[in-house]
């Protein structure tokens, strides 16, 4: 078999052409749901007892830490998911050319943009509420920033000689990276060599496989990569978090074309659901000092247990999103097309909101409510303002209609 016979159209897997004709909608809201989870999440860091930040409120809470833990193990590595699944989609309807053209842009000017723009005031606001360096004003401070010369940066370089950061937008250049692989090797995926592949997958591959086999691999990544690489965000040294990010991203571009495997959560939401709650009371448990004794054994049990709590909110997440979000409506479009800005912005809008809330001491329920409460106005107008921007709206990753 020529190269060319084994990467032409005509070899296309018979199973490749049908999947991306029918929008899952239930992804459109898990990505919407997931994002604005997000926005939650970070607000909570604020008040987190025992867990830095960028910045924290006077008033802390264990019990919120408690609860925060909850979506802390699986938030992100659903978002790859969800990413992959959408990569999936993509890369079956556009030639290469097309997609790289899109993919690049829209994740690569919003990253570089935030690095240089929108990030800048979580950076002010870190330095000088910890007493890291000493420029009240903010303009200066800016300059400083983006001088990589500058001495009063001189401790503080995240990327080589550079002093630049990406803060919150760490995920767009992991997505960036994982959807050019996948756009690389696209070609193979979908040819005859990989089709009897996809055929067996798709007829013989037991929905229990799909639930359980991610649990061990999150389980061997941890054993493996965990205390050798912890999350650092450091793109080129983040090996832990890289591993189980790709294989969350690769196991969501796969399901999706596994349309048969896909449904089939729905039907196992009520199993599900108790399986994670079990497993997030024992990460509570283990969380507050609990544990199951000091043998080998005991620490491969508790590493078992915290991938599988991982892994089965995930699946729980996704077949309670298939059985309750089958329908699309105008909220999910407009929520649809802001989220990726409003996830740009929100850090930023949260600490700065902050900044300027905490110091009056407004009380340890109105406080965060009146900041949520500034942070999703802001989110709304802002993105009404800035997709009316030609120019500007590329770099918050609004796209034209």
């Amino acid at each position: 078999m020529t190269q060319a016979q084994t990467f032409s159209p005509s070899t296309v897997a018979p199973l490749q052409p049908e999947f991306h004709r029918h929008r899952l909608v239930e992804l459109d809201w898990l990505r919407v749901l997931v994002f604005g989870l997000l926005i939650l999440y970070h607000t909570g860091m604020l008040y987190a007892e025992g867990w830095d930040w960028h910045y924290k409120s006077t008033y802390t809470s264990s019990l919120l830490t408690n609860i925060m833990l909850w979506s802390n193990q699986w938030r992100m590595s659903l978002l790859f998911l969800i990413s992959g699944a959408a990569t999936s989609f993509l890369i079956a309807k556009q030639p290469a050319g097309q997609f790289i053209r899109g993919r690049i842009p829209l994740l690569l000017l919003p990253l570089l943009f935030g690095m240089l723009v929108v990030v800048v005031p979580q950076v002010y606001v870190e330095a000088h509420s910890k007493g890291l360096i000493n420029s009240p004003n903010y303009w200066h401070f800016w300059y400083l920033y983006l001088d990589q010369t500058s001495a009063e940066f001189a401790p503080h370089k995240t990327l080589g000689q550079l002093h630049l950061t990406w803060n919150h937008l760490w995920f767009l250049p992991y997505i960036l990276a994982y959807s050019l692989i996948f756009r690389a090797i696209y070609p193979l995926l979908n040819s005859r060599v990989c089709a009897p592949v996809w055929q067996w997958l798709s007829k013989t591959l037991s929905i229990r496989v799909v639930i359980l086999a991610p649990i061990a691999l999150f389980y061997l990544i941890g054993w493996w990569l965990y205390d050798k690489y912890p999350t650092t965000h450091n793109f080129v040294q983040d090996w832990y978090n890289h591993a189980r990010s790709f294989l969350c991203f690769a196991m969501g571009f796969a399901l999706v074309r596994l349309r048969l495997l896909w449904n089939q959560l729905a039907s196992l939401r009520w199993y599900l659901l108790p399986g994670a709650l079990l497993t997030y009371a024992y990460a509570l448990f283990a969380f507050n000092g609990g544990s199951l004794g000091d043998s080998d054994l005991a620490d491969e049990i508790n590493g078992v247990i915290w991938s599988a709590n991982g892994w089965l909110w995930i699946v729980a997440i996704i077949a309670w999103a298939q059985y309750w979000f089958r329908f699309s409506n105008p909220l999910l479009k407009y929520l649809n097309r802001g989220v990726y800005c409003f996830y740009i912005l929100h850090q930023t809008l949260i600490i700065v909101i902050a900044y300027f809330v905490v110091p009056h001491k407004l009380g340890s329920v109105l406080e965060p409510l009146l900041i949520i409460c500034a942070v999703a106005v802001s989110c709304v107008v802002l993105f009404e303002l800035i997709k009316r921007l030609p120019i500007i709206r590329v770099l918050f990753g609004i796209q034209h209609r």
